[in-house]
């Protein structure tokens, strides 16, 4: 179990009108993960935090269905270590998603869609939390994510993946509604690569925290995670060295 975080230094979602509300402590967060939405593949439940981040400091549940949302926790800030070679510590990442009310279940085997009104009201609530941040880093998680947040003009990367990763009419229009890209895989021109948001913060598109470890159809990013961590790591150096985290 990880070190307790004082209720004080939980973000409340204070200003964000919300359903489920970001973790972590702005002050001190040096690394913002953007998921996409509360809503689970296999459960109905919805996190009163994203992720179900307050589940991975709290002690480990034995019942099952509680024993699953802190695997999700604990999943997610696995990740962010081996991203980071363990050099941010649990208490300086910020957790919060895209789209953090709850969205109409896609089909079975589909991505919930995120209409453009939802993505631009998640992007100023993500907005009003690096304001009051002293984050450096950023990992947005998902192709749709990643979409929303070049679409809206958060970040630009110059490649085709805007117009490859735009959702089909088919399942925008469709319901219930899923996210379906025009062109599948067009996440790997992205993934992993360095990118600045308003010459201040770091960010890095990475695969949802489902698909890490690397496993079977995403062996294919290996290469772009080895070039990731040699990046993050070369900029965390960077940062220390300026004392900046």
């Amino acid at each position: 179990m990880a070190d307790n975080l004082s209720p004080l230094n939980i973000y409340k979602g204070k200003d964000v009108d919300v359903k489920t509300k970001p973790w972590g402590n702005p002050e001190k967060a040096k690394l913002l993960v953007i998921g996409h939405d509360p809503g689970l593949q296999q459960s109905s439940a919805i996190a009163d935090y994203c992720f179900f981040a307050d589940y991975y400091f709290q002690p480990k549940p034995n019942r099952k269905s509680e024993l699953c949302k802190y695997k999700l926790a604990e999943a997610l800030y696995s990740y962010v270590r081996r991203l980071t070679d363990g050099q941010i510590s649990d208490d300086k990442v910020l957790i919060t998603n895209l789209c953090n009310e709850t969205l109409a279940p896609s089909p079975k085997g589909k991505t919930n869609y995120i209409s453009p009104e939802e993505a631009e009201a998640g992007l100023k609530a993500i907005r009003t939390l690096l304001k009051d941040s002293s984050v450096k880093l950023i990992f947005p998680m998902s192709q749709q994510v990643n979409y929303w947040l070049q679409k809206l003009g958060f970040y630009n990367t110059a490649t085709g993946f805007l117009e490859k990763a735009e959702p089909t009419k088919m399942g925008a229009d469709y319901m219930p509604r899923y996210y379906s890209p025009v062109k599948p895989g067009a996440f790997k021109d992205i993934c992993g690569n360095k990118y600045m948001v308003d010459n201040q913060y770091h960010l890095f598109p990475i695969l949802h925290v489902k698909n890490y470890p690397l496993k079977r159809n995403f062996l294919t990013y290996e290469e772009n995670y080895s070039n990731c961590k040699t990046e993050v790591g070369i900029l965390i150096d960077s940062l220390k060295a300026r004392n900046e985290l």
